[in-house]
């Protein structure tokens, strides 16, 4: 099958690899065009534009960072030069209003629309382990399946609309609600006498023990914030969930705190850290240096 990618970061640069490694041709865009070299190198077609992507696609991917370019990407490129009967598969964090947009402007011109926001991190991606959360309309999710499966090992379609969008924003505060409760856990574990490596790896091994501490706990052991999901994403993500939680009319007691959190962190040297450096920002506050 002949694809279009848009956006080849660090998410999508794998993405589109395992797509090409599917046996699939893949003609990708990317803004910053130096980004394309490495997907060359797997076979894949640099496009001129997201035109030139999209010209003899069957479907149309984009892994891209905001609301602003989903609008920019689908609204003004991908919808107004994807082929009849194509299919545009948007695998994005973004807002349900961003969305409905896009939803609302390829009905119009009877494109396939379908929202596959994924959860996991590069390794996963790198991998093909993601859990891939689809919503949209049947027949989309049904011509996509195959494509979709080169990149998760879970794939889910949970609805006709936009519910992959606030089930995405959702997981996502639960995965930034558990980075500050490790910050605090472990700063009142050190307090407490518990040695470093042997708190995380009780941890890991708890109640709470999630595939997401299990995974950040090894990282954390060596005292790695290497970003697999950088701290100003967290923050674009946690305002995104905000938002949508204030238009359902549904009250938040924990959720803007988390916000206020990483907005802090964006003015600190954890910029350029992995959202789960909440520990280095909580163990500063608290008069603490390394372990």
């Amino acid at each position: 099958m002949k694809t279009g990618w848009i956006g080849v970061g660090n998410m999508g640069f794998p993405m589109a690899r395992n797509i090409l490694a599917g046996g699939h041709e893949v003609a990708a865009f990317d803004a910053k065009p130096e980004r394309l070299s490495r997907l060359k190198e797997c076979g894949a077609a640099a496009a001129a534009s997201v035109a030139d992507a999209c010209s003899g696609a069957a479907v149309v991917f984009s892994s891209i960072p905001d609301d602003f370019a989903l609008r920019r990407v689908a609204l003004g490129g991908v919808l107004a030069s994807i082929g009849e009967g194509a299919a545009y598969v948007d695998m994005s964090t973004v807002s349900p209003e961003a969305s409905r947009e896009v939803a609302a402007a390829a009905e119009r011109q009877g494109t396939l629309y379908l929202r596959a926001p994924v959860s996991g991190s590069v390794v996963l991606a790198e991998s093909a382990s993601l859990t891939v959360i689809a919503s949209g309309p049947e027949p989309a999710f049904e011509a996509c399946l195959p494509l979709l499966k080169l990149l998760g090992s879970k794939v889910y379609h949970v609805g006709e609309e936009e519910q992959a969008r606030y089930l995405k924003l959702a997981v996502n505060n639960m995965v930034h609600a558990t980075a500050a409760a490790m910050a605090e856990a472990l700063a009142v574990g050190r307090r407490g006498g518990v040695e470093w490596r042997k708190m995380l790896e009780v941890m890991a091994a708890s109640a709470v023990g999630s595939p997401l501490v299990q995974y950040k706990a090894e990282a954390l052991k060596d005292r790695d914030f290497s970003p697999a999901s950088f701290v100003a994403t967290a923050a674009k993500d946690q305002d995104l969930f905000v938002d949508a939680a204030e238009a359902c009319g549904v009250k938040l007691d924990v959720a803007p705190v988390l916000s206020e959190i990483f907005h802090e962190m964006l003015n600190s040297e954890d910029l350029h850290r992995d959202f789960f450096a909440t520990v280095l920002r909580t163990e500063r506050q608290s008069g603490l240096g390394d372990p």
